[in-house]
């Protein structure tokens, strides 16, 4: 068992309890959430990652040494600044209330509906190790946006950007408005079990499931995203060099440890040997000053080394990309190609979650895809054609959290898509614009009745005139309309 799994002590429980009631009082204290208070936050919240961000970017780096310093600058504080900008500039329209249609005849007489965002309250967010600024930091955009308060878990094995980030807020933030929770793991297990009014966990799909059951005891809405093996389809009419190039940036994004990087390639083998030549070349490309980014942590490493290790004592075909060979001692690893890997190998079974990609012989991408919708649906799905028909064809088919066609990983940078998995890659779906917006809110259904009389007078005693119109009238008409509709669509 994980050791997220401990029991937290009673002084971690208490304190972060104390907080929490402490950013709930506050919430309470100034509903409704104006406008001009949302847009006060998200531009201290702006300032504070402009103020903070070389001592942000010096806590990656100590957390995380393997990552270079641009790396870090730009998925720490340039993605999270976008995402506030953009909330900034988004946050009048996101705020109004959308129009529904109302029913006749009422709507006649001014009867109106609408859909109105609520504030939910405090929003707890946990942040795993790949990310631990960017997916704190992101996801507040929108939960100031949205008029929530913001609670913070930063992972508990990046201290010093828990410490960093701790110092940014307590210049720019009260304590009742965003909050980061410090300490170690018996913290993490605490922060799960909070009576939040939403929580969003990034992480594995082990500890998501004990995070699940967790806040099952204070029904604590979730927002759980996961990951998977993310497949890639390189169709046979697709540029098979423009793929190679973008399925290796996509592989070594992060080192490859990132939900949403490649793990499976499903290829014809006609066009193998000119895909691994173009990921080599770009391979390449990026090691120029060993430039490719490391692992976190020696365990990462040793992870997967015995992944790839037991595939080559099965058999397969293990490759290496580019001229770095791996360094245990500063956490690098060659990237790394293992070709048609029997399905009970550990390289066949877990998401791989480094520079390691599994490459499959592929004929039949349709029975490929077939195939596996037998098994867990991933996070992310990547498919390459000059096709638009062919590439819907194999999404019609498949199943994912979202999908990129010709590149990987871009879904995710569109901000007003919907982000999530689906099934053992996630629950639910947040965003880093209106979609994140409309997560950290309630969609309150909101009437107004108009008109001389209320349709609830025909559904009480004495039935008369108006229940003979509304109800038995209207059944009769849908009787005609539907009466030469055939059972079980005319099938025998």
């Amino acid at each position: 068992m994980n050791d997220f799994f401990a029991a937290p002590t009673e002084h971690d429980q208490a304190a972060l309890k104390a907080r929490l009631e402490q950013m709930r009082t506050g919430f309470l204290s100034e509903l409704p959430v104006a406008f001009e208070v949302r847009r006060e936050r998200i531009r201290r919240a702006i300032a504070m990652l402009l103020k903070h961000a070389d001592a942000l970017v010096a806590a990656s780096l100590q957390d995380f040494p393997g990552r270079r310093a641009e790396l870090a600058r730009l998925t720490d504080v340039f993605m999270p600044l976008d995402a506030l900008r953009h909330a900034e500039r988004k946050l009048a329209g996101w705020m109004k209330p959308h129009k529904r249609g109302a029913p006749q005849p009422f709507a006649l007489f001014g009867a109106r509906a609408q859909v109105q965002y609520q504030p939910l309250g405090v929003v707890g967010v946990v942040a795993p190790w790949n990310a631990p600024l960017t997916l704190l930091l992101l996801p507040l955009a929108t939960i100031l946006a949205a008029g929530n308060r913001a609670f913070l878990r930063p992972s508990d094995q990046t201290p010093a950007c828990a410490a960093a980030l701790d110092a940014a807020v307590r210049e720019y933030f009260d304590p009742d408005e965003v909050s980061v929770a410090l300490g170690g793991l018996h913290t993490s297990q605490a922060f799960s079990g909070l009576p939040l009014d939403h929580l969003l966990f990034t992480g594995s799909t082990g500890v998501g499931r004990a995070v699940a059951a967790s806040a099952a005891d204070n029904l604590t809405p979730l927002t759980l995203e996961l990951g998977g093996k993310c497949p890639v389809f390189v169709l046979a009419d697709a540029d098979v060099a423009e793929a190679g190039r973008r399925l290796a940036l996509g592989k070594l994004m992060n080192g490859g440890q990132g939900c949403l990087c490649p793990d499976t390639a499903y290829v014809p083998a006609a066009l193998q040997q000119p895909l691994l030549a173009a990921m080599d070349a770009e391979v390449r490309r990026q090691a120029v000053g060993d430039d490719l980014c490391g692992l976190f942590s020696a365990r990462h490493l040793q992870r997967l080394q015995a992944i790839v290790d037991e595939a080559r004592e099965a058999g397969a075909r293990v490759l290496t990309l580019g001229a770095q060979v791996t360094d245990s001692a500063r956490l690098r690893m060659a990237p790394t190609v293992i070709v048609d890997p029997s399905p009970e190998l550990r390289a066949s079974q877990e998401e791989l979650f480094g520079p390691v990609l599994v490459l499959r012989s592929c004929e039949e991408p349709l029975a490929a895809v077939q195939a596996l919708r037998q098994g867990e649906k991933p996070l992310g799905l990547y498919v390459f054609s000059r096709s638009q028909r062919a590439a819907q064809q194999l999404l019609d088919a498949s199943f994912s959290g979202g999908a990129t066609v010709n590149d990987t990983l871009m879904h995710l940078s569109v901000k007003d898509l919907p982000f999530g998995g689906v099934g053992h890659s996630g629950m639910g779906a947040y965003g880093f614009g209106i979609e994140g917006f409309r997560r950290f809110s309630h969609a309150r259904a909101v009437y107004w009745q108009g008109g001389p009389f209320s349709l609830l007078r025909a559904m009480h005693p004495p039935y008369g005139v108006l229940y003979r119109f509304a109800i038995e009238g209207t059944l009769r008409r849908l009787q005609r309309r539907y009466a030469k509709v055939p059972p079980r669509g005319g099938r025998k």
